[in-house]
């Protein structure tokens, strides 16, 4: 069993993907693990505690280089924060306010939260005051903190953010000590499996290392397959050309077990049974007076059509004038 290492930003949600590869490669396991807040997923890809990560970013501004892969998977929905009651709230949830009526409303800066101080969940709690001012928060962030004092709603023109995917790129320029991580990283097949199945490849994908190496097996084995029976077959060809009386010589059909016997035992019977029949018709036509009559009269027959010479003709016996 192999075991991959993630690391997500937090209000990133890797459920579907982690779904998809277990259902895919249930042998195998993907350690998940949210990082807090302020903690960067690329400080984890560079430290090795993480093969990959999932990482928001600003829109435009992809952290990919020369030692990095990143995809970008999707655009968060970029929006305000604001307390009950507040304008924004009037709104409707599925509707995105216009910029220019946004313009008018005061905002908190995000720098001035940092994680030291509480970071989005203390920005949050000065919204939630009743200050007056709003926050712009992605949707992720807001529902992560979410609150029932505070509404979040999709304002146009509001500073998008992208959550990618990343990994480490061999690439000559890195340091020993990164190029080290970045080759056993990449030498990790579950990671491609992993980075296959967030693309969207199918189970089956030739593309996966271990349809690859699957596909690879099998051709092995036909190959195989193939060289023994040509092997049969030229071993049969052999053996015809040295005895080609025996070679051309038809098999016996199959006889099923006992059909000999029975044979032999039936053949006997049919004799024996002729036998008797003709003993039964000579002693019925022995036994009877009419046969012996018939028997005579062919026999009287017989003689009676034989020619004798007459006396005293040549070659016959003393005749008149022989005297």
């Amino acid at each position: 069993m192999s075991e991959l290492n993630l690391a997500y930003a937090p209000g990133v949600m890797p459920a579907k993907w982690l779904i998809r590869f277990t259902d895919t490669h249930q042998e195998d396991t993907v350690h998940a693990r949210p990082l807090p807040e302020g903690i960067d997923p690329l400080e984890e890809l560079a430290a090795g505690r993480a093969r990959v990560v999932l990482l928001r970013f600003p829109e435009g501004a992809s952290p990919a280089g020369p030692g990095l892969h990143v995809i970008e998977l999707y655009t968060e929905r970029a929006g305000l924060c604001a307390p009950k009651d507040h304008e924004v709230e009037y709104y409707d949830e599925h509707a995105v306010i216009p910029a220019a009526d946004a313009a008018a409303w005061s905002r908190l800066d995000p720098a001035d939260y940092p994680v030291e101080v509480g970071g989005v969940a203390m920005m949050l709690e000065v919204v939630a005051s009743g200050a007056g001012a709003v926050a712009s928060v992605p949707q992720p962030l807001a529902r992560l903190h979410a609150r029932k004092d505070v509404v979040w709603r999709e304002v146009e023109g509001e500073p998008a953010t992208k959550v990618g995917l990343a990994w480490l790129r061999v690439d000559p320029s890195l340091p020993d000590d990164a190029q080290a991580l970045a080759l056993e990283a990449n030498a990790d097949p579950l990671l491609e499996e992993f980075i296959g199945v967030v693309r969207g490849r199918r189970a089956g994908s030739s593309r996966q290392p271990s349809v690859r190496e699957r596909e690879q097996d099998e051709a092995v084995q036909r190959r195989k397959d193939r060289a023994a029976s040509q092997s049969a077959e030229a071993k049969a060809a052999h053996a015809a050309k040295l005895n080609p009386v025996q070679a051309a010589k038809p098999a016996p059909a199959p006889q099923a077990a006992g059909d000999g016997a029975e044979g032999a035992d039936g053949a006997d019977d049919a004799a024996a049974s002729s036998k008797r029949q003709g003993w039964a018709k000579a002693k019925q036509g022995h036994g009877t007076k009419g046969a012996k009559a018939a028997a005579k009269a062919a026999a009287k027959s017989a003689r009676s059509k034989v020619k004798r010479p007459r006396r005293g003709t040549k070659g016959g016996g003393k005749g008149r004038g022989g005297r």
